[in-house]
């Protein structure tokens, strides 16, 4: 995923009302019926037509929700509430500028107000005006300084209108805020690197390979002691009283899982490893072991999807020291551009073998569910087969991938996923090819660039291989556009489904079209609207569950 086009998807709200959620909620004692008769007894209540308006929304009514909430605003034009809930009824159903209306007659009688400032903008912004979303997004922030949605939106606009300082300054602000954030770091990096500003992305670089966890070591000599003895119950107790004083170490329960799984219990393991990735999710080598752990217990399913989020984690720490070379390499550092492409290329095998275990897990899975399926009974190993059968299943995995790389010849994602199978069996000169198609089909897609230049270098080629790399990290301006027109395109649930719909009939005038979802998935997923491309890769598992696009659909959404 490119960081920069992921920029143009950030901040986006589904609808006006979810900025406004809280607000509008409201607490109705009455159904509908009895509202109405309320009303007939005392019109004028405003509470009774913001309750009925409330009722209306909650069944899915905005049409009539609207006509309560504007006849609140009748009965007392300062109502903001009344205003807010109007607006949000009007934005979903398209009436973008009597939604724009009264967020501004809100804002007039409440002009600190943050919330209704970013609502102002987002339907600005819907509406394609752009002057107007950045003034009401920047007032949003000065009441408000800590509010990321409108600083992420802001900072799109100014990428899409190539502000680039602007943006960078968003950026850096929200990093004030969150310093332990690796994509703010990875984003403003990729950033510097666009505005022609090698030396500050360096440092955002190296800061962002400094904060991964991977990074950290944390060991005590007592329990490397009780370890090298065998005595993992010391060394077990031992671990535990140090996250006792370390509660916030994740290295120590990556630690205590490991010895966890020496000693044979498996449940520990699992314990301990899945609280140090709910205490840094982007703890690369808690998932791996996580997955390792399933795929002993014969968890395939499991352990492949853990793999997966394994691969977008390496993936990420490879953007991060590709971006540093290249960073350096623009400064004039050669030497140290080649050292950090080496230290890329020691790290890249790791997503290359992680993707071939998910591959052979994948066929695995589906001769298990055959065997499931005609005699009802499962296979007596658990643990993986044999080296000789290992490279049989790898082998029949890239022969499927060829073989649906000639049946989907502009599906760039089938020869990336070629390429990284022929990479992990030293095939590298066909991988290149396939890379090379991947991205012939999508310029734009990054972990391909990443990936081929990374090739090119390893085979001695490294001209090449910067100039492609040097691509992966800037954007042709039309992308951007294209890009951000799709971002707000599909920011809106209701125009989101509607437009799929129209886009499916378009495609071969076959609204089943699995091949189109799977492209379009793969293009929100570039921007950052992972919600929207996983309703894609739903939807795709619903049409075909026995398709390879269902499988990589289940290998998708298990990403994220």
């Amino acid at each position: 995923m490119s960081y920069l086009l992921e920029t143009l998807g950030r901040g986006w709200i589904g609808k006006l009302s979810d900025a406004f959620a809280e607000r509008i909620r409201r607490e109705v004692c009455h159904d509908r019926r009895t509202l109405n008769d309320l009303l007939e007894q005392t019109p004028g209540q405003v509470d009774l037509y913001l309750d009925l308006g409330s009722v209306y929304m909650a069944e899915g009514n905005p049409s009539r929700a609207r006509e309560a909430f504007l006849e609140a605003v009748r009965q007392s034009p300062s109502c903001v509430l009344a205003r807010v809930a109007a607006a949000c009824c009007c934005e979903d159903l398209g009436l973008l500028d009597e939604a724009s209306a009264q967020l501004l007659a809100a804002a007039a009688l409440n002009p600190r107000d943050a919330v209704i400032q970013f609502g102002l903008g987002f339907c600005h912004e819907k509406q394609g005006c752009l002057d107007g979303a950045i003034v009401a997004y920047e007032r949003a922030i000065e009441d408000c300084p800590g509010m990321q949605n409108a600083r992420e939106r802001l900072a799109a606009i100014f990428v899409l209108t190539n502000r680039l300082a602007d943006a960078i300054i968003q950026y850096e602000e929200m990093l004030v805020d969150d310093p332990c954030d690796v994509d703010l770091h990875l984003t403003l990096g990729n950033l510097y690197l666009r505005n022609e500003d090698p030396d500050s992305a360096i440092r955002s670089f190296e800061n962002a390979l400094t904060i991964e966890p991977d990074n950290w070591q944390v060991r005590t000599d007592l329990v490397d002691t009780y370890e090298q003895a065998g005595l993992l119950r010391e060394a077990i107790e031992q671990m535990h009283i140090q996250i006792q004083r370390q509660p916030d170490s994740a290295d120590n329960l990556v630690r205590l899982g490991d010895l966890y799984a020496r000693a044979g219990n498996e449940e520990g393991a699992l314990q301990a490893y899945r609280k140090a990735v709910d205490l840094h999710p982007g703890y690369l080598e808690a998932w791996v072991k996580i997955g390792t752990q399933h795929l002993r217990a014969g968890r395939y399913t499991d352990a492949a999807t853990h793999f997966a989020r394994a691969i977008e984690l390496n993936d990420r720490l490879l953007t991060g020291y590709v971006g540093l070379g290249v960073a350096q390499f623009e400064a004039g550092r050669e030497p140290e551009a080649l050292s950090n492409l080496d230290l890329a290329s020691s790290i890249e095998p790791n997503s290359t073998l992680l993707y071939t275990e998910i591959a052979r897990l994948h066929l695995k899975c589906g001769v298990q569910q055959e065997v499931d399926r005609y005699l009802g009974v499962a296979p007596p190993e658990v643990a993986g087969p044999p080296e000789d059968r290992l490279d049989d299943l790898i082998e029949q995995q890239i022969e499927r991938h060829r073989q649906a790389a000639e049946d989907h010849p502009n599906h760039p994602d089938i020869h990336y996923r070629l390429g990284l199978l022929l990479r992990q069996r030293g095939r590298i000169e066909e991988a290149v090819v396939h890379f090379q198609r991947a991205v012939d089909i999508n310029p734009v897609y990054v972990k391909a660039l990443i990936k081929l230049g990374l090739a090119l270098y390893e085979t001695g080629r490294t001209d090449d291989a910067i100039e492609t790399l040097q691509q992966a990290l800037k954007l042709n301006p039309e992308f951007l556009d294209l890009h951000y027109r799709l971002a707000t395109m599909f920011a809106d649930k209701q125009r989101f489904a509607m437009a799929v719909e129209h886009f499916e009939q378009a495609v071969a005038g076959n609204p089943q079209n699995i091949d189109f979802r799977e492209h379009l998935a793969l293009a929100l997923e570039n921007i950052g609207m992972i919600d929207r491309a996983r309703a894609m890769w739903q939807r795709i598992c619903e049409m075909a569950p026995n398709s390879a696009q269902a499988d990589r659909a289940r290998v998708a959404m298990s990403r994220h």
